[in-house]
């Protein structure tokens, strides 16, 4: 099974974006291609990324929290005719034997679509734990999908959609997953490692919510990001 991995990316350091693809390298099922997918990223990463082994496109900045870059390069993967997707993050990285986990899970089942667990990185670059959010039933984040050729279609979820709802894309995207029919299976380990600065993670583990953590508040199709602080201040207010 030819798998690719579609990455966008935006400001994010070297550093961070070497992790993410050395994580893809280094995974034990090897029929896979890495689309990294530029959202007028402000350094010149053409010469950054020069050498490594990806299929590379530049976008301008799209402003939609890597929605339009996510949906050109499933559509540049589904054109060149792979098995199935991964969708990943830049800031986050893989175990190395994720997507052969992903893969045999998916040929066992016949399922069109598997999930799987996530592992949480507090800000301080400290492992959290397993997170309990994201858990097939209610929600499913964004890394933790493999989808396969039956449900490429599923992708379109990405794109021409009401922009206010780029914010919460992640659950725009799940539940087209869930009304779509399609046979959804999980593989029970978790295998995607994704740095939080959301606040609710760290409420619900009973811990300090550290400065420069987020949430993001408002209903239907009215969304906004904010500060912890800002949160706050609007929650005591109401």
């Amino acid at each position: 099974m030819r798998v690719a991995v579609v990455t966008p990316y935006w400001k994010e350091s070297t550093e961070v974006l070497e992790r993410n693809h050395k994580s893809v390298m280094a995974q034990t099922h090897c029929d896979l291609v890495h689309y990294m997918i530029q959202d007028g990223n402000p350094f010149n990463s053409v010469g950054v990324l020069a050498g490594w082994d990806i299929t590379h496109v530049q976008l301008p900045h799209c402003g939609d929290y890597g929605d339009t870059p996510r949906l050109v390069g499933c559509a540049l993967a589904d054109a060149a005719g792979v098995d199935a997707i991964v969708l990943l993050d830049a800031d986050c990285w893989l175990e190395p034997e994720h997507i052969a986990n992903m893969v045999k899970r998916m040929q066992e089942t016949g399922a069109a679509v598997v999930t799987c667990p996530r592992n949480l990185w507090r800000m301080d670059g400290t492992e959290m734990g397993v997170d309990s959010e994201s858990n097939g039933i209610h929600f499913n984040d964004t890394n933790c999908y493999l989808v396969s050729r039956e449900a490429f279609y599923l992708f379109r979820q990405w794109g021409l959609k009401d922009r206010k709802l780029c914010i919460v894309d992640d659950r725009v995207f799940w539940k087209a997953v869930q009304e779509s029919g399609l046979k959804i299976t999980r593989n029970p380990t978790a295998t995607v490692n994704y740095p939080t600065s959301f606040a609710f993670h760290y409420e619900v583990a009973g811990e300090k919510v550290p400065d420069g953590a987020k949430v993001i508040v408002g209903s239907g199709s009215d969304y906004k990001m904010v500060s912890y602080p800002e949160f706050l201040t609007m929650r005591d207010s109401a």
